[in-house]
């Protein structure tokens, strides 16, 4: 993954932006908007969103992130 590619053109929020979110607590779209702007403008990133936040929480380790263990 590219993390400087950009996933919100409107408000210019690239994916690291994304990641960055979710490793910093974010677990819902909802969250992630309000952490970083993104879907705040047209809103047609809101589904892609969407799946890459679920993505990211499934696969932490496919975006560099440590593996969460069940407690």
């Amino acid at each position: 993954m590219k993390r400087d590619k950009i996933a919100c053109h409107c408000r210019r929020v690239s994916y690291g932006g994304i990641v960055d979110a979710v490793a910093a607590g974010a677990t819902t779209f909802a969250e992630v908007s309000a952490k970083t702007g993104c879907s705040t403008g047209c809103g047609k990133c809101r589904d892609f969103i969407t799946h890459m936040v679920a993505d990211i929480q499934r696969y932490p380790e496919d975006y560099d992130l440590p593996k969460k263990t069940e407690s």
